[in-house]
């Protein structure tokens, strides 16, 4: 799953691919400025899109011809599409075909007309391809991403940019290849079960489609929870990678996918209890065992859901439109030995009420199956991740209050990714129980996906 785990060298090589081929010399140059004139033309009676938008905004300058032929990386990027299956895309949705065929005729009929529109249809293809490699299902989709966290683009405008600053084409290429680190271990092993003809070829697909819209780049330090797994890493560059079990979200409250970013740490914390267990437990548990119940569970009553909410006495809760729902009511446990946050939670905020946390259940580490959370990460060793974060051990303050607060600078990214099939050290993939049972809607659409002809 970590780096450590997944340096296995896989993925096909794009240096073969991008190497400069062989281009007889052509004869009867178009005129300097020819093809840019002869893009605007065509584009002129063409619909406005971002392959549009891009060639205006360099004045139709050509990004694949250079002095009245293509460059050798228009036949690399053809051949780049043949593979494409490795990717678990269907190479015909490019027409690389056709495409080779557009590239052949312009090495011998290079007038400014027919190298202007394969100019355009290369760079159609390129940004259609880069950005389908990025972009999963929506079934395999992230349910949030921090704002701050850069996701490989899938705009074309974006992607034709960015390779038109590319240092050349040939770099722009191999970045367009690279992928993350769990991403080319799956797809070194869907290349092998093709292969072999494993009949689990599909699973892998399925979470080479959860993997795809990972940053390239994990960054220097980082949390990855495979709630499949039941299991945190927390990794950083040159350093062996480390584990913990974790408990993760019932299958009725599961944890979702998503991207956060550890910004701060709260040490000694109060628990604010998520809306539906104070109508669900906490209001039957008062109706039925009287006032004294939130006195000895340490429970407050607060008056509202804002930052500084005053504590409200629980004789003036309508505690029965509380069990029915009728009125919301927000409820927090003082911090101490018997909180469900434990000593300490690690905030990623987001819009889910996600996050990492100690837990005083230490019983639940011993149990086969962990989905016992409301959708939190609950942590084995709290401190053992904090002392890590932070460089040094780290605990509450004996003289502070509660939510004592750390900031985390810079901010750690944590990807809650689930993952049925995962890479492992020794080169190959783990396959896990299904404990969310997603991955039938998942291989259902990638099996339904229309076979597009290029």
């Amino acid at each position: 799953m970590v780096r450590a785990l997944l340096a296995m060298g896989v993925g096909l090589a794009l240096g073969a691919l991008v190497a400069p081929l062989a281009v007889p010399l052509i004869t009867g140059r178009p005129p300097p400025d020819a093809v840019s004139r002869a893009i605007g033309a065509q584009l002129t009676h063409t619909p406005a899109d971002p392959v549009t938008s891009f060639y205006a905004g360099r004045r139709d300058r050509p990004l694949w011809e250079a002095r009245g032929r293509l460059r050798p990386e228009a036949e690399a990027l053809v051949a780049a599409l043949k593979s494409v299956d490795a990717d678990d895309l269907n190479p015909a949705s490019y027409g690389p075909d056709r495409l080779a065929s557009e590239v052949a005729a312009t090495r011998v009929r290079p007038d400014p007309a027919l190298l202007a529109r394969t100019d355009i249809d290369l760079s159609h293809v390129f940004a259609a391809w880069v950005g389908d490699l990025h972009r999963p299902q929506p079934q395999a989709a992230w349910r949030f991403v921090d704002p701050a966290v850069r996701l490989p683009s899938t705009d074309p405008a974006a992607i034709l940019t960015a390779a038109a600053r590319a240092p050349d084409l040939a770099t722009a290429l191999s970045d367009a290849r690279r992928m993350n680190p769990i991403y080319e271990g799956l797809r070194a092993a869907l290349v092998a079960a093709r292969v072999n003809r494993d009949p689990r070829a599909a699973l892998i697909a399925a979470n080479l489609e959860r993997a795809r819209a990972l940053p390239t780049d994990l960054g220097p330090r980082y949390i990855l929870v495979n709630p499949a797994a039941e299991t945190l890493w927390f990794d950083a560059a040159g350093a062996a990678p480390r584990t913990m079990p974790v408990v993760v979200g019932k299958t009725d409250n599961q944890t979702p996918s998503m991207i956060g970013l550890v910004r701060f740490a709260l040490f000694n914390p109060y628990w604010n209890v998520p809306p539906d267990l104070v109508r669900e437990k906490i209001a039957p548990s008062v109706l039925r065992e009287g006032l004294g119940f939130m006195a000895r569970r340490r429970f407050e009553a607060l008056a509202d859901f804002s930052p500084n909410a005053a504590v409200v006495d629980p004789a003036a809760v309508d505690w029965s439109a509380v069990a029915t729902g009728a009125r919301v009511l927000r409820v927090r446990q003082l911090p101490g030995g018997d909180n469900m946050m434990g000593q300490v939670k690690f905030m990623l905020p987001n819009s889910l009420g996600i996050y990492l946390h100690d837990t005083p259940l230490r019983g639940l580490f011993a149990a086969d199956v962990r989905t016992d959370s409301h959708g939190c990460v609950r942590l084995k060793d709290a401190a053992r991740l904090a002392q890590w974060i932070f460089g040094h051990p780290v605990a509450p303050s004996a003289a502070g209050g509660p939510d004592q607060r750390a900031d985390v600078s810079p901010p750690i990214p944590v990807y809650i990714l689930y993952l049925t099939v995962q890479p492992s050290a020794d080169g190959g993939v783990v396959f896990l129980p299904d404990i969310y049972a997603r991955d039938p809607a998942l291989l259902a659409a990638l099996a339904a996906r229309p076979a597009r002809s290029g």
